[in-house]
């Protein structure tokens, strides 16, 4: 038996009750979002109420995350994916199968919200932090020829702006024309009949069971799934 509209599903980061009816109008808005997101895609009713709920302002524990999401950076990755005209997805790294585990026969890819970005740039400065600086060193007073320079407050933000703005150039692939590697957490999908089947968010964090256990029914919305991997082994 659903809910009735009254029931509270949950609470708002700060601290608003939101009830079932709230969910289900959101929802209802989402669909209508998600067809000028897709072209032959599926989306399963799970993913929606994800993305219903965080619109609401509800955040979801991704394993030991708590995360809400930015449901445009979502959206415009599955445009991105779909090939719709304008979509405005982020440069993330490439979909990836799952190749071993309970998870094995999906598939991922990442999205990128605003609060990724530390992380990325953390990653990115620690493995390539002294090349960006060498290089801006070199531009400014030519090829190691910088030992010794007056370090001043001008050429100190010029390396800030190097490490910063640099560094994520570097790591979205935008300099050189390289494989981005921006990287956040994953939209999980399925492909079928030559389509993608969009499942659930889900986080690195998580156990690939808990994921796994979002994804349960969709062999009920899309009976094309139910004899691929991984369904068809739980059954």
């Amino acid at each position: 038996m659903p809910p009735l509209p009254e029931t509270v599903a949950g609470e708002t980061c700060e601290g608003r009750p939101v009830t079932w009816a709230e969910i289900e109008a959101t929802a209802k808005e989402m669909r209508e979002w998600l067809k000028f997101k897709t072209t032959t895609g599926g989306l399963s009713a799970g993913l929606v109420y994800q993305l219903a709920r965080h619109y609401c302002r509800m955040p979801q524990l991704f394993g030991e995350r708590v995360l809400l999401v930015d449901i445009h950076a979502v959206l415009g990755q599955i445009g991105g994916m779909e090939k719709v005209p304008f979509a405005r997805a982020a440069p993330t790294k490439p979909t990836e199968p799952f190749t071993a585990g309970p998870l094995k026969g999906l598939w991922h890819k990442h999205w990128f919200q605003a609060s990724f970005l530390a992380t990325n740039l953390l990653n990115e400065t620690e493995k390539h932090g002294e090349m960006l600086i060498r290089k801006h060193l070199n531009a400014e007073f030519g090829r190691d020829r910088w030992n010794g320079e007056l370090i001043t407050e001008k050429l100190v933000g010029k390396l800030v702006h190097a490490m910063v703005d640099g560094a994520l150039s570097h790591r979205s692939g935008s300099v050189a024309r390289k494989q981005s590697r921006l990287t956040g957490e994953w939209i999980v999908f399925a492909k079928a009949n030559g389509r993608n089947i969009y499942l659930t968010l889900a986080g690195h964090d998580e156990s690939n069971e808990a994921v796994l256990s979002r994804c349960s029914l969709a062999p009920e919305e899309f009976p094309e799934l139910a004899s691929l991997a991984p369904f068809a082994a739980v059954q």
